[in-house]
């Protein structure tokens, strides 16, 4: 029997890349007219089949869309990120099911060894990003996407925000006011986070400003906290003794920022004359708060959307290379940033 045509073989008779044919055959933007042209000209004389039917073909069990459940349901975050993807698979006719599982006490993965044991399911990893779990995906050859996530080995393909550089974003705004007393406020355990912080890090050290952990950092995870308490965590620090001259906070995520706010003015401090703030996701309680956040804006659907569009190529062509994509965040400018306290100005 003949091997019907694959993306990977248009990309070699056209000279071009995987990722071009894959826009050109979308009819997306990002490939001349020319290699479009060309592009289009070898998938017919390749008799490339690129319909609705093949694609519903590649997902013959579906897609399974995985997270934890305290992911779904504690994050407006992930309810879009997850929303984006089943829209984009209705949309392409493929059936797509939402599986909230519940990581393992002694590793902290989750465990997908009964949907691995249907040979014909790929996978939309939402917020999972453990070796373990990566491990077990990788060895079961089934076409598999990370959304909001990383592989650090590269073997499963991801997509998720700019976090280093929405870190180095957020910070930089900040230094524009004047503030050079700035904390970054975070749970330090996954790589998402970590490099936000990294970004933090570069924008300090880009303004001369030495990263001194005592001043510039409250990490949650190492003070035993979880992002709704973090209130009471800042609070503690103050008490004793921390961040007594500090006059801006970044924040790892809005909810964070959100307990920012609430243990200053517990303390008698105004937004934004004592203090700013800025946090990331732009989840829709961060509009609501007084006064209203500024925030890095992630667009989640589209993630999701985007992590579908990777997820199907995959499965269209088993030799897809493995991509990591890393998406650009805006900052949403809101009430909480304004120029320093006065006595801690920088003068003229």
């Amino acid at each position: 029997m003949t091997r019907r045509s694959r993306i990977s073989d248009i990309a070699e008779a056209a000279g071009v890349s995987i990722a071009s044919v894959s826009k050109a055959l979308n009819n997306r933007a990002g490939v001349g007219n020319e290699n479009r042209e060309r592009i289009l000209e070898a998938a017919a004389r390749l008799d490339y089949r690129h319909k609705t039917a093949d694609t519903a073909e590649a997902f013959p069990s579906g897609i399974a869309i995985v997270t934890t459940a305290s992911l779904y349901l504690n994050s407006q975050f992930y309810e879009g990120v997850i929303q984006g993807a089943l829209d984009a698979a209705k949309e392409g006719g493929v059936a797509a099911k939402v599986h909230l599982l519940t990581p393992d006490i002694e590793t902290g993965s989750v465990n997908v060894e009964n949907l691995v044991d249907d040979k014909g399911v790929c996978f939309l990893l939402v917020g999972l990003d453990h070796p373990v779990l990566i491990d077990q995906v990788a060895r079961s050859h089934a076409p598999a996407v990370i959304v909001n996530g990383i592989d650090r080995t590269m073997r499963l393909s991801c997509v998720l925000p700019d976090n280093r550089s929405a870190g180095w974003l957020a910070t930089t705004r900040l230094l524009s006011e004047g503030h050079t007393e700035i904390v970054h406020v975070s749970r330090l355990f996954r790589t998402s986070l970590k490099e936000r912080f990294e970004g933090f890090r570069d924008a300090m050290q880009d303004a001369g400003i030495a990263i001194d952990a005592e001043r510039h950092l409250l990490d949650l995870t190492a003070a035993g906290y979880l992002e709704f308490d973090t209130s009471t965590a800042l609070l503690e620090a103050m008490q004793k003794k921390r961040f007594a001259k500090s006059t801006a906070f970044v924040c790892s995520n809005d909810i964070m920022a959100l307990g920012v706010m609430d243990a200053l003015r517990a303390r008698g401090g105004n937004i934004p004359r004592d203090y700013s703030i800025i946090g990331m996701d732009d989840i829709s309680i961060a509009r609501h708060s007084n006064p209203a956040l500024t925030t890095l804006r992630i667009e989640r659907e589209e993630l999701g959307r985007v992590g579908w569009q990777m997820l199907k190529e995959r499965a269209l062509d088993s030799e897809a290379r493995v991509r990591r994509i890393g998406m650009a965040v805006r900052i949403i400018e809101r009430g909480t940033i304004g120029p320093p306290r006065h006595h801690l100005r920088p003068r003229a």
